[in-house]
């Protein structure tokens, strides 16, 4: 099965629409993360005018570094975006330790064994997110430049009307809304009112950047700065480090799952820049190898972060009336498979697949339905597997396939 990583069933054209008797739609689109401003790079080059609300100043995009599997990655580059300009590294392995130090298997992904068409890259965050973001408004790019907000709370959305209400009391209207503002979705109250919250998925993750080369000098760490940029788990019953490089590979990526009451992390909260606590950190992941308690004793205590993972229950729908949820605000991921920003992408750019220049605002409610239908099973079947991949051991029964290896369809050769 390659339905994580695979092209999507559907032949999605994004080649700028050119049409000079067709009338843009205005769209509105909540939320500028990575899946709002992806949706709007689309419907920008499909001739569209479109707005971006974006509650924050905007002044830095939260997170650290993020995987960009090829799913996503092959979308992007039809945009116009190519990663590995932008700092992005090849992931060109993938392998397991025992908490103990052991390999449990190790998976070559250099592109002569690869069986994706784009590469799967590892990528800061912000330079993905900033990236993104210049191409969708920048002066010089196909269709009209996306115009973006900051400081723009959106407190409800009229789901018929396609209006929002702002934090101001001003209320922009156009012909569709989009709804990206992630897992507090103030947008989703418009299709599913209270019946659906973010609840705690029972596991909380530190996560920190450090310098590859501290790690490369260290003779305890080397051995995780491979020089085949490979991407590195440790993992324990309930708890699990991860280790991948980014920025043109001067800093390695670690993020450190474990069970949310260990650290206390607030209920519901999924504040990314929430400040963790390193003492704790290494007291969490204290019966690990030396070698990965060396990795965490790197990090600088002032950087580590801390975030509750948070997950939801499946929607009925993701579309109501001229509204379209995309993202977490559809479908909260969490980061156990790396696909939660590359589903976003992947709904954003169908969104604007089913909204070519010409169509009218009376076919939106129509194509809307044909959005859902694109999108509903396939990311509710990745995330079905994203789940499976982050159980604990003891959960996993003596005659459950390995997760990974058939969500990736790879031989092991460790």
């Amino acid at each position: 099965m390659t339905i994580g990583l695979g092209a999507m069933d559907m032949d999605i054209d994004m080649e700028p629409s050119s049409s000079a008797s067709s009338m843009p739609l205005h769209i509105l689109i909540v939320g500028a993360g990575i899946g709002g401003l992806t949706a709007a790079l689309a419907l920008r080059r499909r001739g569209h005018n479109v707005e971006v609300y974006e509650k924050s100043r905007l002044a830095q995009e939260a997170g650290a570094a993020i995987h960009l599997a090829p799913n996503a990655n092959g979308l992007l580059r039809r945009l116009g975006l190519r990663a590995e300009e932008h700092g992005a590294v090849e992931c060109n392995g993938m392998r397991e330790l025992r908490p103990d130090g052991s390999c449990v298997y190790s998976v070559d992904l250099r592109p002569a064994n690869m069986m994706w068409e784009h590469p799967w890259h590892l990528i800061h965050r912000a330079h993905l997110h900033g990236a993104i973001k210049d191409l969708a408004t920048r002066a010089d790019g196909e269709g009209p430049a996306v115009k973006l907000h900051v400081s723009s709370s959106v407190v409800n959305v009229d789901s018929s009307t396609a209006s929002i209400t702002l934090a101001d009391g001003s209320q922009p209207s156009g012909d569709l809304v989009v709804g990206a503002d992630g897992v507090h979705s103030a947008a989703r109250k418009a299709i599913s009112g209270n019946d659906l919250q973010p609840y705690d998925s029972g596991k909380s993750a530190f996560r920190f950047l450090v310098p590859s080369s501290l790690l490369a000098d260290d003779p305890l760490t080397k051995a995780h700065v491979t020089p085949d940029d490979c991407l590195v788990m440790c993992i324990a019953n309930d708890r699990r480090v991860v280790i991948y490089p980014c920025v043109d590979k001067t800093m390695s990526n670690v993020v450190a799952i474990h069970p949310s009451q260990e650290t206390a992390t607030k209920p519901g909260s999924s504040n990314w820049q929430e400040t963790g606590s390193k003492a704790k950190m290494l007291e969490v992941f204290g019966t690990f190898d030396a070698s990965v308690r060396a990795v965490l004793e790197k990090a600088d205590a002032d950087d580590v972060k801390i975030w509750n993972l948070l997950t939801m229950d499946q929607m009925p729908t993701f579309v109501r009336g001229k509204l379209a949820l995309i993202g977490d605000a559809a479908h909260p991921f969490l980061p156990d498979l790396g696909q939660g920003g590359a589903q976003a992408i992947e709904d954003g750019v169908s969104l604007a697949a089913m909204l070519p220049l010409g169509t009218e605002p009376d076919q939106i409610s129509e194509r809307l339905l044909l959005f859902e239908r694109c999108r509903y099973e396939r990311s509710h079947t990745i995330q079905h597997y994203t789940k499976l991949a982050g159980r604990d051991r003891d959960s996993i029964g003596p005659d459950d396939e390995r997760v990974d290896r058939e969500y990736l369809e790879l031989p092991s050769n460790c």
